[in-house]
């Protein structure tokens, strides 16, 4: 199946300095905020900020989920977007980002405030929905996505364009190849079976003498 911006076939994928940084920057950051859910949402007794943070932890959790499960699909199938979706991608990331600190860190601090804040209201709202932290995980992962059409995208595609007809020509001159062994074939067996005639009349002359 084709996907969306998929270069199926090119050798196009998101360099692996960003990939492998990435790939590890998540996970770490996954695995920390899962135990940071189980740490602050599992002890009643615990501090008030560490329960705040242990509930932010959940929506945040989900959004690394799919920015790793992204990350790799991004990487394997070799996608990349135009240069405005990476930005719009960006944009919305750092969105997503700055709403979360400006949500979160007032709950984090000795006084907290009374009731939910604005920002609070709008993450839990919007944000912290499983469906849209999954998309928005995604969408940091397109964010590191290489840009079609960039310099080293047409590279790509002319070494593929290249690659393709090599194989075209090769797979011609072995269909050459094997359409004159076939030919040298058939001319042989011709000629032995010329030959096993020849012996034949031979062999029925010399005995009528």
């Amino acid at each position: 199946m084709q996907l969306p911006f998929s270069r199926r076939g090119v050798t196009y994928p998101m360099r692996g300095s960003v990939y492998y940084a990435n790939l590890v920057a998540i996970t770490l950051l996954l695995v920390g905020s899962v135990i940071l859910y189980a740490v602050g949402q599992g002890d009643a007794g615990a501090p008030s900020q560490l329960r705040a943070a242990g509930s932010y932890a959940l929506p945040v959790s989900i959004y690394l989920f799919g920015a790793l499960v992204g990350i790799i699909f991004v990487r394997r199938a070799s996608v990349t977007v135009p240069a405005a979706a990476q930005v719009a991608c960006r944009a919305a990331s750092v969105l997503a980002l700055a709403t979360l600190l400006v949500a979160m860190v007032p709950y984090l601090l000795p006084e907290q405030p009374q009731g939910v804040t604005a920002p609070a209201a709008l993450f839990w709202g919007v944000l912290a929905l499983p469906v849209v932290s999954l998309v928005l995980g995604f969408v940091y992962a397109l964010a590191w996505a290489p840009i079609t059409g960039s310099e080293a995208d047409l590279r790509a595609r002319e070494a593929e364009e290249r690659r393709v007809e090599r194989e075209a020509e090769e797979e011609r001159a072995a269909m050459k190849a094997s359409s004159e062994a076939r030919a040298r074939r058939r001319a042989a067996r011709a000629r032995r079976a010329e030959e096993k005639r020849a012996a034949k009349g031979k062999g029925k002359g010399a005995r009528g003498r």
